[in-house]
């Protein structure tokens, strides 16, 4: 019937949508989300986090995550992070998750590129230049400002 054409057609164009918003999670669901050793930044605070898209004048949502990503590079002059940071001291920059294992960050704030592709590779964040970030089973919340908890290391 032509009623029954019509609910195949809609289900084939839902279908593929569904499927690929099931692989981008956000929270603990995605890969990116946690801490992380910036071998460039020995010791240093770099926490990312997946969270869903704002929300657009519409009330509709973007299906593309957003990746928040805060860190600090420690005092001037030092080359590893010893100390916690104050939160003024932070840097944040956002990026966008492209599929389960691919990101992009706009590094532009810090002097860097608007575009840097990320990609996890087994244990860590892998970006054009070689560097990889690490990322850190458990957290470092010693690498945190004290009084923030954005992040937690699972169920306490």
């Amino acid at each position: 019937s032509l009623l029954g054409a019509g609910i195949a057609g809609v289900a084939t164009v839902v279908a593929p949508q569904d499927a690929n918003a099931a692989k981008l999670m956000t929270g603990t669901g995605s890969i990116f989300t946690g801490d992380y050793e910036d071998p460039n930044h020995p010791g240093c605070l770099r926490q990312v986090k997946v969270v869903g898209a704002p929300l657009k004048g519409d009330g509709t949502r973007s299906p593309i995550p957003v990746v928040e990503v805060k860190g600090w590079d420690g005092k001037e002059g030092e080359k590893i992070c010893k100390d916690r940071p104050e939160r003024s001291e932070l840097w944040s920059i956002e990026g966008k998750l492209k599929t389960k294992d691919e990101a992009s960050f706009d590094f532009s704030p810090k002097g860097g590129p608007a575009n840097l592709p990320g990609k996890w590779d087994q244990d860590g964040i892998l970006f054009p230049d070689g560097n990889k970030w690490l990322k850190i089973t458990g957290g470092t919340p010693d690498r945190r400002p004290a009084d923030m908890k954005t992040l937690t290391s699972g169920p306490r």
